[in-house]
This record gives C-alpha cells, sequence and structure tokens, in this order.
C-alpha cells in the first residue's frame, strides 16, 4: 500500500515532465538585428570610424560612461567620448567572451544586447599595450538604434596605465 502511494505521485510528476516543452521561444524577433547593430557599433570603435558610429545611436541615446562618478551623457558627449578614445589609443580589439540577449524588468526578453570581454589597446602617448576586462549594455529604439547603453569597466585604471610610463628593464 505504501508503494502505491508513493508511485502514484511520481507517475504523476513523469507525466507532468514528459508534456513541458523544451523548445525556446524567441519572444524578440529584434535582438538578432540588434545584435548585428552591437557588433556593428564596436567594429566601427574599432576601426576608429566615428561617422559611421554616428547612424547606429538614436540623436536621444543617452549613455552612462564608465568613470567613477561620472553622469549619464547625450549624443554629442556619447560621440565625443568615444572620439577621444579613439584619438588616445591604436590598435582597438574587443575580444567578445559572450554576447547575451537581455531582458525587461520581469525577465522577458526585450531585445536589448549585453556582452562581456576584453579590450585591447596601445596607449598613443606611451605605446602601453592595455588589457582591460569590461561589460556593455545596449538598449534600442523601434527603429533599431541604440537608445541607451552602458559601459562597465576600470577606465581609471586604464587612463593611469596608458599614462604611466613605462620602467626600463
Amino acid at each position: 500500500m505504501k508503494i502505491k502511494l508513493f508511485l502514484i505521485p511520481i507517475c504523476f510528476v513523469f507525466i507532468f515532465i514528459s508534456c513541458v516543452s523544451n523548445e525556446v521561444v524567441d519572444n524578440n524577433p529584434n535582438y538578432e538585428k540588434n545584435l548585428a547593430t552591437a557588433k556593428k557599433f564596436f567594429e566601427l570603435f574599432a576601426s576608429e570610424d566615428i561617422e559611421a558610429q554616428k547612424p547606429l545611436m538614436c540623436p536621444g541615446i543617452t549613455h552612462y560612461p564608465p568613470f567613477y562618478d561620472s553622469e549619464p551623457n547625450k549624443f554629442e558627449a556619447a560621440v565625443a567620448a568615444n572620439k577621444s578614445w579613439m584619438d588616445n589609443f591604436d590598435n582597438i580589439t574587443y575580444d567578445a567572451r559572450a554576447w547575451l540577449p537581455g531582458t525587461d524588468s520581469l525577465g522577458k526578453p526585450d531585445g536589448s544586447v549585453r556582452t562581456y570581454g576584453s579590450w585591447t589597446a596601445k596607449a598613443n602617448s606611451t605605446g602601453n599595450v592595455i588589457t582591460v576586462r569590461a561589460y556593455h549594455y545596449f538598449d534600442f529604439n523601434d527603429a533599431g538604434q541604440i537608445h541607451e547603453t552602458g559601459d562597465f569597466f576600470d577606465a581609471s585604471g586604464v587612463m593611469n596605465a596608458a599614462l604611466t610610463p613605462k620602467e626600463e628593464e
């Protein structure tokens, strides 16, 4: 009798599990398009083509820079910040460890893009090669432009390492 009472709930669990679909549903068809835009944005950053980056950004973009105590900035300041990095570094590369879909506050896919990776670049002033791990996010408007973006890495450490002359060996 005890075995029957134990087996009946287990049978129901197996039946329930077998009915659950393992199929992943893409709830946001914009993700692949937005992912291509985010990757293109980084490619253009690496090739230092600020003019080609501009159309990928919404005119009302909000950019959250990586510097301590920095305030969010808008289009012109975001462009100027990117240009400053491009002017001060060469051989810029981004090695993405992951490109991931983002979600809204309820955990539902919303077409946004997240990425983890490492930036490497050579400082023009000293020739120092800098590598830093980073996290970036991109939120998009209905036109497929970057509407909000944020950068998370040790920007102050990068600047310090770039400006510190190498010691002679």
